[in-house]
């Protein structure tokens, strides 16, 4: 009998367009014939969709791919005859994709549950994890899927023989490509995608068994041992199970795990042992039975005399002590008195240098005023050459280059003078000066010495053109900036440091426009900060050869020994009598050496004539002549006494043993065997090195520093107050806690404070009743923040730290550290601790960190701790005035540099030297300047390649046609024939 199948429901009806699903076609006779086909109709294509299962009340088919995502009707074929069914459509959707896998971990027997999230995955029926070992695509156990984005896999078990050359190891886990299969389809390894990694197969844990069995109390933790617990497992992939029953994990590390189990025995264990078994992925691990038993937890009688025999051996121990104790007691409380007197006399010294500590404290401000040289109002200012030639080459500002006129050989004269004046007009080209720049930059053997000399020497040439000079300037900076924003570079540490050309630059041009304000307002504090110290240092004794003093903002210079000393007046004779003088009053110490006094005497004799102008101590000898007969003193003699240890002590006033109101003479220089000149300041032996050790701790010289303080003639060590030994008086037990000297440093930093406060003041004020304010610091600052805005930065910090390493840290650091630069002084090395100080107080005031302040912080910082704050919002409120200043137009700021220009015309550098110096670095780059040139549309325009060998030629020639040999010398007259040549041409 023929029937008809008829078709009631389809489940599902939609699937993955790579097929695979598996389709239940529901109804009535659906075993009727023997020839069964079914189809899925999409668009033009017959789907087939193949026989899995068949019975009376179903039909199980599973779908082919399909090309498109779209739908079609079901077609069922029995024995020839078709029936489509469009009331049951089956919709072809996208396939599943895979976005993140979580945990990519696994061990060798597989089992770890990884968490895996896409799109797609309830169009799913049969997940499953893949994982590529070798030739071997493995398959795990079916994946769990839980949503549409997030299903859970289990890892398949490797099998991995035991032959295999390289098993896993918890150092060297083996990598595998993994991936998925979905619904008989595998699209590909996953672990190849970007932002996927490869499976890291750890070997299995190690599960250790329990010795004896183990018993249980109710409320305790089970603790099971092992190795790698944790390596590749977490805490839901480990199963513990008492007696069939769950023990429930609290804590899962690498060689432990713990678990709470059941109260009370599983059923069927009350007579019985349960076995506790750990399962951890894959593997399984029957690790020994648990005893709820009472009797087995009880002590044993082992215990019990292992306890006994432990509380006699203490009480014998207590008893032997105490019998110990007894018969030393009365030596104890001696060696306690003896202790307790010792440490009466320590706490007596020490109040005693803390009240005079607090005294001189108080009485340093009033005695302040009568030791600055008449009032102030004489200040040794140098040139304005000299001080930026000091400025800009610190090193050699006496013997620079560009100091003197270029003397070449007259051969070459006019070769030479020709090639300079071609390349400086070469240089007055904004293309060819920013390309030498560039080319030198790039270059990675242009080191950061070369690159602070170019700008310094490319400076010297652009100084008498300070509009195009502040052009090219602004150029390098907005290149260095965004060369820094674009590499990602720290930009608060921009301009801290000269490493660019640009950097160098940008000081020198604050140096060059900043003259005015220092001569006109801010060099008269500074000048008043740096005479301050120095009286203040002279106060107390210092040590001629190391420099440390009593009296010291630096701890590190802090003379930290008791010495007895006695202040002296002594009359220094004049050298005339026409001005009504016969005799200055000088204050000097009785532990002074000569030189000491010498100096202190030159600064009284000389005090309105500028250091350069002074004789030298080196040039004088000092006579006393309230002795008869008189006598030449002298640092080191024939009365220098020689110590223990082959050390002979510098000679000092006491030595002499000069008298309080002595008349002494400087006298020219006689020629002595023994006066070695080792303490002058313009002696290169005065600048002593020491190897700092701990603060509060003695500092021993090394060896080095013996060396130099060694006298020549015979070979004897020499110190003045300390032996590099001891640093510190002979004798051990009177050196007192040398954190007690610490209390010097507030002595000097209350006398100094109001010179402090007002140097800052006067650097972070925009206000003056006698000096306008620096132009140049408005322009640039509004450069700054014009960069910062172009670039998008919006962390006002950055900018803040800019304007910060540019001028204060840059700028004014550097003269407050050397003073010499700004003043016809003496190199300040015997007060340079303390100038070191106050720059560290200016850095910390720009800055926006706070640091937190311990008692092993810095002294300099703690000294300032409390007027930090204050000085922090000084800078603040400078760095809003000058923002909110209107605004100076580059027209404006044109015509103000070419009146510095003007101004300064008298006092320039020699051009034609500063131009051979830097023809140097360009002949070493002249190759990558010529490319360059050549890569740079505007200099081929302006025929800038050609004209750059045409100079190169002509520097390049040996000799001039009608030269008569001899030396020859640029911008100062040339011999023989040749004419002057002008400076003002170049």
């Amino acid at each position: 009998m023929y029937v008809d199948p008829l078709v009631t429901r389809v489940e599902p009806l939609k699937g993955t367009k790579y097929g695979g699903t598996d389709v239940t076609i529901w109804g009535e006779n659906m075993d009727a014939g023997s020839m069964v086909n079914v189809s899925i109709n999409v668009a033009s294509n017959r789907i087939p969709c193949q026989i899995l299962e068949r019975a009376t009340d179903r039909l199980v088919c599973r779908t082919g791919p399909s090309f498109n995502d779209s739908d079609g009707s079901f077609s069922v074929a029995i024995d020839g005859s078709t029936q489509i069914y469009d009331n049951f459509r089956f919709k072809y959707e996208k396939a599943p994709t895979v976005s993140q896998v979580r945990f990519e971990r696994s061990i060798a027997s597989g089992g770890i549950l990884v968490d895996v999230f896409g799109t797609g995955f309830k169009l799913l029926q049969r997940p499953y994890m893949l994982v590529m070992d070798e030739d071997r695509a493995i398959r795990g156990p079916r994946c769990i899927i839980e949503r549409d984005d997030l299903m859970h896999c289990y890892t398949p078990d490797l099998m991995i023989p035991n032959d295999r050359h390289n098993h896993p190891t918890i150092e060297h886990p083996l990598m595998l490509e993994y991936g998925f299969e979905m619904d008989g389809v595998r699209p590909g390894n996953v672990s190849q995608l970007s932002g996927f990694n490869r499976l890291e197969v750890f070997p299995d844990p190690i599960v250790e068994r329990f010795i004896d069995g183990r018993s249980y109390r109710s409320g305790d933790y089970l603790t099971i041992n092992g190795k790698y617990l944790d390596a590749a497992a977490s805490e839901r992939d480990v199963l513990v199970t008492v007696g069939g029953e769950t023990c429930n994990l609290t804590a899962l590390a690498n060689r432990a795990l713990t678990c709470v189990p059941p109260d009370f025995p599983p059923e069927g264990y009350y007579n019985r042992k349960p076995n506790v078994v750990v399962k951890i992925g894959g593997m399984s691990y029957d690790v020994g039975q648990l005893s709820y038993n009472s009797k087995d937890s009880g002590v044993s009688p082992q215990v019990l005399v292992a306890i006994l025999i432990a509380v006699l051996t203490v009480i014998c121990a207590f008893i032997l002590l105490l019998v110990f104790y007894r018969r030393k007691s009365t030596s104890h409380m001696r060696e306690m008195k003896h202790l307790r007197n010792q440490i009466d006399q320590i706490e007596m010294k020490v109040a005693t240098e803390c009240k005079e500590a607090f005294a001189e404290l108080q009485t340093s401000m009033n005695a302040m005023a009568a030791e600055l040289p008449l009032g102030v109002s004489f200040i040794p200012f140098l040139s304005y050459k000299e001080y930026t030639a000091r400025v800009l080459f610190p090193n050699n500002y006496h013997n620079h280059a560009v100091l003197r006129d270029l003397e070449v050989d007259s051969q070459r004269a006019l070769s030479i003078e020709t090639g300079l004046r071609a390349f400086n007009k070469l240089l007055m080209n904004k293309h060819f000066l920013l390309s030498f720049v560039r080319a030198m930059e790039n270059n990675k053997y242009f080191l950061g010495k070369d690159r602070v000399t170019v700008g310094s020497l490319l400076m010297v040439v652009l100084m008498e053109k300070m509009e195009y000079c502040t052009e090219i300037l602004k150029q390098l900076l907005k290149e260095l900036i965004d060369r820094t924003v674009e590499k990602k570079f720290q930009p608060k540490i921009l301009f801290r440091r000269s490493e660019s050309v640009a950097e160098r630059m940008l000081a020198a041009w604050y140096t060059f426009l900043m003259h005015r304000y220092l001569t006109e307002r801010a060099g008269q504090k500074l000048y008043e900060l740096y005479w301050a110290i120095k009286q203040q240092v002279e106060k107390g004794p210092q040590d001629a050869l190391t420099l440390d003093a009593r009296y010291s903002l630096s701890e590190e210079k802090l003379l930290r020994s008791s010495f007895d000393f006695r202040e002296m007046m002594v009359f220094i004779a004049a050298d005339n009598y026409s001005a009504g003088v016969t005799e200055y009053p000088v204050r000097v110490l009785d532990c002074d050496t000569i030189t000491q006094v010498k100096e202190k005497c030159l600064d009284a004799k000389y005090r309105t004539t500028p250091f350069s102008d002074r004789p030298s101590a080196n040039d004088l000898d000092l006579e006393l002549r309230s002795a008869c007969p008189r006598i030449i003193l002298q640092d080191i003699d024939s009365t220098s006494k020689i110590e223990p240890g082959g050390w002979k002590r510098i000679n000092t006033l006491a030595h002499y043993k000069v008298l309080n109101n002595a008349t002494l003479a400087l006298l020219p220089r006689q020629a002595s065997l023994y006066n070695l000149s080792l303490l002058s300041e313009r002696s290169e032996r005065s600048t002593f090195s020491l190897t700092k050790q701990s603060p509060t701790l003695a500092r021993p010289f090394g060896t080095n520093s013996s060396s130099q303080s060694k006298d020549m003639e015979s070979n004897y060590k020499l110190y003045h107050l300390v032996k590099p030994s001891e640093h510190g008086p002979s004798d051990h037990q009177d050196k007192m806690v040398t954190e007690i000297y610490l209390t010097r440093l507030l002595t000097m930093k209350g006398t100094l404070q109001k010179f402090i406060k007002d140097l800052l003041e006067v650097i972070f004020s925009t206000s003056s009743h006698n000096c306008s304010f620096p132009p140049c610091i408005k322009y640039m600052f509004d450069f700054m923040d014009d960069q910062a805005r172009e670039h998008g930065i919006e962390d006002d910090e950055v900018v803040h730290a800019w304007k910060s390493n540019s001028l204060p840290l840059r700028f004014w650091v550097n003269l407050i550290k050397n003073p010499h630069f700004v003043f016809d002084i003496p190199k300040p090395t015997k007060v340079e601790g303390c100038l070191s100080v106050v720059a560290q107080t200016l850095m910390d005031a720009c800055s926006t960190q706070d640091h937190q302040l311990t008692k092993d912080s810095p002294s300099s910082k703690l000294l300032f701790a409390k007027d930090i704050y204050m000085y922090r919002e000084w800078v603040d409120n400078y760095y809003g005035e000058i923002r909110s200043m209107p605004l100076i137009s580059d027209q404006d700021m044109n015509a103000m540099l070419a009146e510095d220009s003007r101004s300064h015309s008298r006092d320039r550098f020699h051009v034609f030297s500063a131009l051979n110096e830097l023809y140097k670095y360009l002949e070493q780059y002249k190759d990558p300047l010529r490319e360059e040139l050549e890569m740079n549309q505007f200099a081929v325009n302006q025929k800038l390649p050609q004209k750059f060998q045409e100079m190169l030629n002509t520097m390049e020639c040996m000799s001039d046609q009608y030269s008569n040999g001899g030396t020859s010398t640029l911008a100062a007259g040339y011999v023989n024939t040749y004419r002057r040549p002008r400076e003002d041409r170049v």
